[in-house]
């Protein structure tokens, strides 16, 4: 084993993962990784951490060092303006039927999106900032205020393992929402697979964008929906219609690998425009390490392609 290698913390696979019971305990595994991995990382700072932030030059107030982040990070930060309240985060879920999906044995992609949503509430609490929840599918299912205690987490975990995935896609009644709730600026991650009609989801985004919210789409997809594995012929069942095709997987492979780049880049490129952050989110990659690459900004350096294979 390399010295870098020795040095990575360890990372749990999403089939390990997935025999793990509890959204709490599965959450806190991957914030250990992912807390390992920022102390090691060359790449300090965080797109949550220091969303209200910046780094010290000679003639700032001092009053206003960040002296919790020095003691994390080792740079010296002050806050851009001061706030009566703490930021306050948004997670946006989609809990439509479509993000019921997943490989035999995996995360489906909803766990998938509530692990990642848990860790990232920890790391945003932890650093005393305000977490709320808004769960949809063809409606707002759950609504969970925004608050900023530590004990706030079981109840949002609570609410996130509660839902189930059903209903259509409506991405736009989600965001409507947070609209209507988030007057400050703050934070807004969105974890979705994008299987519905986008085009008021992103008239939305762009609104929150303006706003001066920091706005992430994390797009949620199962490794067999990008890769398209199947090699036998397959019944393939509509998760949000009673539509049933059996299918020769080889005489459409190349057809539908080059509709899901062209899905996925499409989405990209509409995220980059409205300077929204794109990360995609595949469900076979270890969680902590998405969240390393998000956190450390690795993903906005590279156009925000996450992790593809």
């Amino acid at each position: 084993m390399s010295a870098a290698a020795k040095g990575r913390p360890r990372l749990l696979d999403p089939r390990a993962l997935a025999r793990i019971k509890g959204l709490a305990l599965r959450s806190r595994l991957v914030v250990d990784g992912v807390l390992q991995g920022l102390h090691k990382s060359p790449h300090h700072g965080s797109s949550i951490e220091f969303a209200e932030h910046k780094e010290y030059t000679p003639g700032d107030d001092t009053r206003h060092i960040d002296w919790k982040a020095y003691g994390r990070v080792d740079k010296v930060y002050v806050k851009k303006f001061e706030q009566e309240t703490n930021l306050r985060a948004f997670t946006v879920l989609d809990v439509s039927a479509s993000m019921g999906y997943g490989a035999d044995g995996a995360l489906t992609k909803l766990e998938y999106a509530s692990v990642l949503a848990a860790s990232l509430g920890f790391l945003l609490l932890r650093q005393q900032d305000a977490l709320g929840l808004v769960a949809f599918a063809g409606q707002v299912e759950t609504a969970l205020p925004a608050r900023a205690r530590m004990s706030h987490l079981s109840h949002f975990c609570a609410n996130l393992e509660a839902t189930q995935a059903r209903g259509p896609t409506r991405i736009d009644v989600g965001l409507r929402r947070v609209v209507e709730q988030a007057r400050k600026r703050g934070v807004v991650h969105v974890y979705s697979d994008f299987f519905g009609d986008d085009a008021e989801a992103f008239a939305l985004l762009r609104q929150l964008v303006t706003r001066g919210h920091q706005v992430t789409v994390f797009h949620t997809l199962d490794g067999e929906e990008l890769d398209f594995p199947f090699e036998e012929m397959t019944v393939f069942q509509g998760m949000e219609s009673n539509q049933r095709l059996l299918v020769e997987p080889k005489l459409v492979r190349d057809a539908y690998l080059e509709r899901m780049t062209t899905f996925r880049e499409g989405l990209r490129r509409r995220c980059l425009a409205d300077r929204v952050q794109y990360v995609l989110a595949d469900t076979r990659e270890p969680p902590e390490n998405l969240l390393l690459r998000y956190l450390t900004g690795q993903d906005a350096a590279r156009g925000g392609r996450g992790g593809g294979r």
